[in-house]
């Protein structure tokens, strides 16, 4: 008798389960019901124009890289179209103001083991139509850290920094919840 107890238990709890899971399917998807993968930047901008950041640090070049790094993020996370300055709804203005390079951990023959890459910009998005302010940051920063010993670089660790920076600085164009 108890055998037989037990496999209508087990039967039940199969049972439940089965009943189970499509109402724990339709509480999730009703949950999500109102999240959007959409761009939260504002509907009536449409195209915008990205010039070359300014560079007030010595590096050269990597004023081009983080502004084609910024470029990919918008296009690939946005609904905006880039076009040309006449063209543009907004400009979205912008500029490294420091980079700096520094050693964390060197080994017994003061080697860089280590190392951590920073990039510092100030930028602001600004309607071209009406001439408003539509973001503005400074001193928004990213790091990436590198390790020699396993082949990483600079310049892996610069192009690592200037894709998280720009996804920052697309966030920050977004509006608020």
């Amino acid at each position: 008798m108890a055998a037989g107890r037990r496999s209508h238990g087990v039967a039940g709890l199969l049972n439940a389960r089965l009943w189970l899971l499509p109402v724990v399917t339709l509480v999730v998807v009703a949950g999500c019901a109102h999240y959007s993968s959409r761009s939260l930047l504002p509907e009536n901008v449409r195209t915008i124009y990205v010039p070359i950041f300014d560079n007030r640090t010595f590096r050269r070049g990597i004023e081009v890289e983080l502004t084609e790094a910024l470029k990919r993020e918008i296009l690939a996370k946005t609904h905006l179209r880039i076009v040309a300055k006449d063209e543009a709804d907004t400009i979205l203005f912008g500029e490294i103001v420091d980079f700096r390079e520094s050693v964390l951990i060197e080994n017994v023959a003061d080697e860089a083991v280590e190392s951590n890459a920073i990039v510092y910009v100030d930028f602001m998005w600004k309607d071209q139509r009406t001439g408003q302010i539509l973001a503005e940051a400074k001193g928004v920063s990213e790091s990436a850290r590198f390790v020699l010993a396993r082949g990483e670089t600079v310049a892996k660790a610069k192009a690592d920094s200037f894709e998280d920076l720009a996804e920052r600085i697309i966030n920050m164009m977004e509006k608020e919840w």
